[in-house]
């Protein structure tokens, strides 16, 4: 009977022990973040875009990486600087968030209260001055500086309207390049490249990123053809597979493709839709909202 006591009596001083900590505990605020929207000016392209998360500050403290929407417990209470900087995707990849380095990190002062939810709304984010924008292209004007370099017979392209949606933002009919691989018993590629090549490039290490929509029910590859006094290279970098019947938003940084190259380096961005040959009917693949920029 006197064990039963004894441990009774150190239960109960654990609870109380417990329950004396939990008082203690501080408690949280909480930021909430619904959504993130871009700024553009004429000169940078529409603001379509797939920022999929924020790395958040409070007074210069990182609180960490959120995927949008999202609410954040912080310890704090009362004005403080709430600071955003923007994440994507890279390569589409579900896990691998990268900072966007060509945006301005967004700086607002939030009043939080402790247990309460603080609404910070809508982000409002912009590019950073300094952002060179190389090429744009939203096929809205009905003219493409997107063409289409080698295909076979039964292969083409054209500008059309399409439905668009990124996961239903920005619905509604988009002018498009719609890119059509002909009927085959074997593999065929389309390959569409930019009208220009691209020089006067930062090439010690800066984020260089080109940015597009697509639709596709095959895989495409990302090339480019990278010239300079040394000759011509064409160099794939990134696989695409299918889409599965809806729009989706990629990130590339060709970073390490242009890393400590020639001064006199250019290169021809390609997006090539390739139709296996198990599939021998013709496939329809759908290009839209390109930009390639990089710091000045």
């Amino acid at each position: 009977m006197g064990l039963r006591v004894f441990w009774s009596a150190l239960l109960l001083i654990s609870f109380l022990i417990a329950g004396c900590n939990k008082e203690n505990e501080p408690i949280p605020s909480y930021i909430r973040i619904d959504s993130v929207s871009v700024k553009t000016t004429p000169s940078q392209g529409n603001n379509i875009h797939e920022i999929s998360a924020v790395n958040v500050y409070v007074d210069e403290q990182f609180m960490g990486l959120f995927e949008i929407p999202c609410t954040i417990p912080v310890l704090f209470s009362g004005k403080h600087k709430l600071s955003i900087i923007p994440s994507v995707r890279l390569n589409g990849a579900l896990n691998q968030h990268v900072i966007h380095r060509l945006f301005n990190r967004s700086d607002t002062t939030i009043d939080l209260s402790a247990g309460k939810i603080t609404h910070a709304g809508n982000i409002i984010l912009t590019y950073k001055n300094n952002t060179e924008f190389a090429w744009l292209e939203d096929f809205e004007d009905n003219n493409s500086s997107l063409i289409r370099l080698f295909s076979a017979a039964g292969d083409t392209s054209f500008i059309t309207t399409e439905p668009f949606s990124l996961k239903g933002r920005y619905a509604g009919n988009t002018r498009c390049m719609k890119v059509v691989i002909g009927a085959a018993d074997t593999a065929k590629t389309v390959d569409m490249a930019s009208f220009k090549y691209f020089g006067n490039l930062p090439f010690m290490g800066t984020d260089i990123m080109l940015e597009f929509d697509i639709k596709t029910p095959v895989p495409v590859q990302m090339a480019m053809i990278r010239k300079n006094s040394s000759g011509k290279l064409y160099l794939p970098y990134v696989y695409i597979f299918e889409t599965d019947g809806s729009w989706k938003r990629f990130y590339i940084n060709l970073i390490y493709e242009l890393y400590n190259q020639p001064g006199d380096t250019e290169v021809q961005l390609m997006i090539s839709p390739i139709k296996p040959a198990e599939i021998k009917t013709s496939q329809e693949i759908f290009i839209d909202n390109i930009r390639f920029s990089y710091p000045k």
